[in-house]
Formats: C-alpha cells, structure tokens, sequence
C-alpha cells in the first residue's frame, strides 16, 4: 500500500509537467494562428500585383526593363532592411517590427490609389497628373511595399519559429506560408467583382482601367489597416522563447550552423532565376497563348488554392522525411513547368487544351512548391540557435531579397533578346539548384539525429 502511495506520488510532477507542456503547446498554436490572421489581412494585395502590375503598367506604355525594375526595386529595399531588422528583433523584440511592417503596408496601399493620372483643379490652377506621374507613384510604392513587406515577413518568420518548436516546425512554417497566399487569393477574389464592374468594356471585353485598380487598393488599405490593429491588440511578443529555448542549448547551438551560408547560395540562385521570370510569365502567355484573362485566371486557379490551403498539410511531410526531399522534387518540378511554357502553343494547336495543359503543369509545380518552402524555412530554424534565430532568417532572407533584385533585371534583358529565353534560363537554374541540394547541403535535424545515436 505505502509503494503505491509513493508511486502515485513521483507521478504527480509528470502529470503536471505534462499537463503544462499542453498548456504552453495550445496557447502556441492560438498565437500562430493569431499571427496568420494579420499575414492574410495585410497581404491581400501579393497575388494580384504579381498578375496586374505588367498589364497596368503597360497602360503608361512602361518598357520590359522597367517592368522588371518593379519587381526588383521591393526586393532591393527587403535586402537593405533585412539583416539590420533581424539584429535588432534578436535584442528589442519581434512585436514592434511586425507591427512596423503592417504598419509600412498600409502606407504602401494608400500610395497604389494614386498610381493613375488624374487632374485637380484648385481655383483657377489645374494641376494635372500624367502617365510619367502614374509610373513614378508605382515605384514609389513598390518601394514602400517591400520595406514593409519584407518587415513583415522576416518578424513572421521569426516569430514562427519562437513558438514552433512545441507545435511542429515543418507544419508551422506551413501554416505561415499558406497564410501569405490565402491572403493574396481572398484578394483576387475581391478584385473580380470591381474588375466585372468598372473594367467592363463592350468592345475590348474586361480592362484593367485606372478605377479598377484605384478601387481595389482602397479595399487592399482597409485589409492592412486591419491587420495593424489586430498585430498591435492580439500578438504577443515571443522574444522570451527563444531566450528560454538558447539557455536550454548547449554552447555550439548558440553559433549559426555554417551549412546555412551553404542555403544562402542555393537560395539566392533559385529565388532569381524563379522570381525574375514571374513579371513576364503572363506577359508571354498573353502574346503567344492567348489574351483573354479570364482563360488565363482559370488556368492558375487551383495552383493558387494550393498555395493557400495546402502549405500547412504538406509542411508536415519535411518532419516525417526531412527537408531536403521536398526542396529537390519542388525546384525539379518548378524547373520542368518553366520549360514547358514556350512549347504549349506548338505541343497543343487548340488554345482550350493548352490552357488545360498550363493548369495541370502549375497545380503540380504549386503542389511541390508548398511541401518545398516550409522544409526550407524549418531548415533555417534548425540551423539557428535561440539567441540568434533572428539574425539567421535575416540572412536567409537577404539571400531571397538579393536574388529578387538581380533576378528581374536579368530575365527582364533575356526576355528583350528572345521571348523564350528566360523560361529555358529558369528551367536549367532550378535542375542546377536541385543538384546543388542534393551534393552540397546537410540536413541539420538528420545531423544531430545522428550525432546522438553515435553518443549513445
């Protein structure tokens, strides 16, 4: 009798260890999900500037190298921002820079209203804006855009990882990903009632016209103001978790993993050859496929349901099988889509079966992509200590914010030379990427897996 008083005795502290471990988990997964409603709110407008930003700007009959330099300008100033933020989230906090990014977002959308020509008239004085005023508001917003973006997202990240360690890192980083996406596909959905009734014109069918696009990003301002009050009321500051986790590691943890500039380099790579050929995917498919954007949007539809649903689910796959199965299949299928592109119009006479074809190549491209992202950022949390996990997505976010500002200017120059030269550039950059992977880079999790089963 006394031995089993004594054995429900030592088994009081478990039960309340394990009990507070729920605990903790549960108010995790509440602040993610927190977290992933103010990346939706504030993201509504990612999606639908990739797709309408080289259409509108054509309106102001902006050139290939100027359409490419919208692209590479936000990522220039992520570059910038991004190493300094991820220092300063290490000794100040998370919170204040995610609400400093939602907060630079919002700005951002209020400048894309006045991305237009238009006249005021002040008395006796008209002051009039041109299409030279329009483009110049574009890139001014663009730059405010990833400033802000880029804040937002490395916080995100940041603040991911913090609380992912008792939720699960692959499926955390999904959630997050899923998020950014989710976000921008709520925002096309909204676009497409204002486009049916502002942009409708009986003899060129649907136009994306300066009301159009004034319109959407007034509703693209309210969504970031709402999510700068959400980040401002409802997330809490995760700094104090990583603080807890780095007194838990041993010494050598508390380094970045040297594999991570190993990352670096394949990231930045990837991220250039893939980023810089989204500007002018639609532009080439409108010239040689077909012009109507309704057949175009339904092509991309279920890759962009993928993006937005799936990330979370398929994240789980890099904690069953590691990180870097996903990142090889994702870069391969990427590269292997890329090239397909020149040759629909020739492989399929019939516009309907090549925009069949173009829908099934990019829901698979979406699908390997979404398992291949989270593995890729759960890998830099593996990498990177407590104390230093927000200097180390800072790096890792560099390198993705470097190879968006080369990666535009380039494909923008191959594109200006030969139509198809920047698909077949992407598609032997991705497979040389996938290659990279697979000879150069050590899965850190696997590493540590190891080392301990040789210790025991």
């Amino acid at each position: 009798m006394q031995q089993t008083i004594e054995s429900a005795t030592d088994e009081l502290p478990m039960t309340a260890e394990l009990l507070s471990v729920a605990g903790h988990s549960l108010e995790a997964r509440r602040n993610l999900h927190r977290l992933q409603t103010v990346i939706r709110s504030a993201s509504l407008a990612t999606s639908a500037l990739v797709v309408a930003l080289p259409i509108y700007s054509s309106n102001f009959n902006a050139s290939g190298l100027e359409k490419g330099l919208l692209f590479a300008i936000p990522a220039f100033m992520m570059a910038i921002a991004r190493p300094i933020i991820g220092r300063s989230m290490d000794l100040y906090g998370r919170k204040l820079f995610l609400c400093l990014g939602v907060g630079i977002l919002f700005l951002a959308m209020v400048l894309f209203i006045f991305a237009r020509e238009f006249t005021i008239e002040l008395g006796s004085i008209a002051i009039r804006a041109d299409a030279t005023f329009a483009v110049t508001m574009l890139f001014i917003a663009r730059t405010v855009q990833g400033f802000g973006l880029g804040t937002m997202l490395l916080s995100s990240y940041t603040i991911t990882a913090d609380l992912a360690r008792q939720t699960g890192r692959g499926s955390s980083f999904g959630y997050t990903e899923e998020a950014q996406y989710r976000g921008g596909l709520y925002g096309g959905l909204v676009a497409v009632p204002i486009l049916l009734l502002f942009g409708f014109d009986p003899t060129h069918g649907l136009q994306l016209n300066q009301t159009v696009w004034s319109i959407i990003f007034v509703v693209y301002a309210l969504g970031a103001l709402i999510a700068f009050v959400l980040a401002l009321r409802t997330i809490p500051e995760t700094r104090q978790y990583a603080l807890i986790e780095a007194q838990q590691e041993e010494a050598v943890r508390q380094k970045i993993d040297p594999q991570l500039y190993v990352l670096m380099a394949i990231v930045m790579l990837t991220t250039a050859s893939s980023y810089g050929l989204a500007p002018f995917i639609l532009v080439f498919i409108q010239d040689h496929l077909t012009q109507n954007l309704l057949l175009i949007a339904m092509a991309y539809i279920p890759a962009a349901l993928i993006w937005a649903f799936l990330p979370s689910r398929l994240g789980r796959v890099s904690d069953r099988v590691g990180r870097k199965p996903p990142m090889v299949i994702g870069l391969t299928m990427s590269g292997l889509f890329s090239l397909t592109i020149p040759f629909l119009s020739m492989v399929f006479p019939s516009i309907s079966l090549a925009i069949v074809a173009l829908m099934i190549f990019a829901t698979v491209e979406a699908a390997c992509y979404a398992a291949a992202v989270p593995a890729e950022q759960a890998m830099v949390a593996d990498m990177t200590g407590g104390q230093q996990r927000g200097i180390g997505f800072g790096l890792y976010t560099l390198a993705q914010s470097m190879g968006q500002v080369f990666g535009p200017l380039v494909m923008g120059v191959l594109y200006d030379w030969d139509r198809a030269g920047p698909f077949l550039a992407n598609a032997v950059i991705l497979i040389i990427g996938s290659l990279l992977v697979v000879s150069f880079l050590q899965d850190p999790a696997r590493r540590r897996r190891s080392f301990a089963g040789a210790g025991k």
